[in-house]
């Protein structure tokens, strides 16, 4: 922080990926790396279950908590698959709101490893988690290809997660002092 009490932009991270691709683990490394807080919607969505629409209340939330953290200009990271384009658009429009630079981390895998991960998921270990590549190969028929839409060149990063995790932090935060440079 300078002299002034003016704090650089904030940065939004919001994780996109589908199950078993390495999301949690990327966005705890870099939640480590920026210091800065890690809003995940399944462990909101494990605590609304019960409730109706649970999947909305849980992104209603997450995208609350990420707002109060920008607010306050502090890095944010979401994490969710952001499967619809609407999920981009409430990023987008919450970054807008305050002032911050929104960056869009997505985690892709070679089909082996990811069916290998997806298959060493234990059936049942949670009641709104994938397991099983047959069961991801249905969801994705379900999609309909939703996931596919497209995404500002200068607000997105692919991540190939067969890299080591430290060069997958490094190539993120790279991309966010890119960023942070082009804007001033």
């Amino acid at each position: 922080m300078s002299k002034s009490g003016y704090r650089p932009m904030p940065v939004l991270i919001a994780m996109k990926g589908h199950p078993a691709t390495g999301k949690s683990n990327v966005a705890a490394a870099l939640a480590r790396r920026l210091r800065c807080p890690l809003i995940d919607k399944d462990d909101i969505k494990d605590n609304v279950l019960d409730l109706p629409d649970s999947n909305d209340r849980a992104y209603t939330i997450m995208w609350q908590i990420a707002g109060v953290q920008l607010a306050l200009r502090i890095h944010a990271i979401a994490v969710s698959p952001l499967s619809y384009p609407e999920g981009y658009a409430a990023a987008q429009e919450l970054a807008d709101k305050h002032r911050a630079h929104l960056l869009v981390v997505e985690t892709q895998l070679e089909e082996e490893e990811w069916k290998r991960r997806l298959d060493a998921r234990r059936p049942g270990y949670s009641t709104h988690k994938i397991s099983g590549w047959d069961a991801m190969q249905e969801m994705l028929r379900k999609y309909n290809g939703c996931w596919q839409y497209p995404i500002k060149p200068g607000q997105h990063v692919v991540l190939d997660t067969m890299l080591p995790l430290k060069v997958l932090v490094n190539q993120v935060v790279q991309r966010m002092d890119a960023i942070r440079r082009a804007a001033t």
